[in-house]
């Protein structure tokens, strides 16, 4: 299982640098994507709930990237989980195996940037998006809690279901509390200042 969800991942960074080679980032998007970056660390820095192996519910930290993802692109958006995922590590790492390294510290945040997969035109899409980036997401840090932190489930409960419960009462609700604060958001406000900054560029 851990060598074929390791052949998964290089997959998917092979597909992510084609990605980049064919839609190039210029410099003015990765400043703005190192920013939204460093705001997602910041924002989950702030705990209001602490569990062990390194989970918990902070202030929406998913937020920023898919935010990325939907002005900006799937490409931005991918990069940006990947910086994301890179600055947690600032904060602690909590390591068994290789593979649940980039699957919980880089992959389920990487995985945010597809909320603009359906698209930033109406709200509907967005929120679609940016669920599906959220369950994507939750979905690799579930995979990764039943194939590398079985040991931790308690007496009497079987993996699968403790590595959902974990996963979902943290990044699920916190997922989900994101999305709401997206939909919120004047998204076409921005859309017409970004492409007015482009037109003066």
């Amino acid at each position: 299982m851990t060598i074929i969800i390791g052949i998964a991942a290089v997959i998917t960074f092979i597909l992510y640098f084609l990605d980049l080679k064919k839609n190039p980032i210029n410099t003015k998007q990765m400043v703005i994507i190192a920013m939204v970056s460093a705001i997602s660390f910041i924002l989950s820095l702030i705990q209001f709930i602490k569990y062990p192996q390194d989970g918990g519910i902070s202030l929406c930290s998913m937020m920023p990237v898919m935010v990325l993802s939907l002005l900006y692109g799937r490409t931005a958006g991918l990069t940006g989980g990947i910086i994301f995922g890179l600055l947690s590590m600032l904060n602690g790492v909590y390591v068994v195996h290789p593979v649940q390294f980039l699957l919980d510290y880089i992959l389920a945040r990487m995985v945010l940037g597809l909320a603009g997969i359906f698209g930033n035109d109406n709200k509907v899409k967005v929120i679609l998006g940016s669920a599906f980036a959220v369950t994507v997401s939750v979905f690799i840090s579930f995979l990764s809690g039943v194939v590398f932190f079985g040991e931790f489930a308690p007496a009497g409960m079987g993996v699968v279901l403790y590595s959902f419960l974990y996963n979902f009462t943290t990044a699920g609700i916190e997922g989900i509390l994101s999305i709401g604060v997206i939909a919120l958001i004047p998204l076409e406000r921005f859309k017409k200042q970004i492409a007015k900054d482009s037109k003066a560029a």
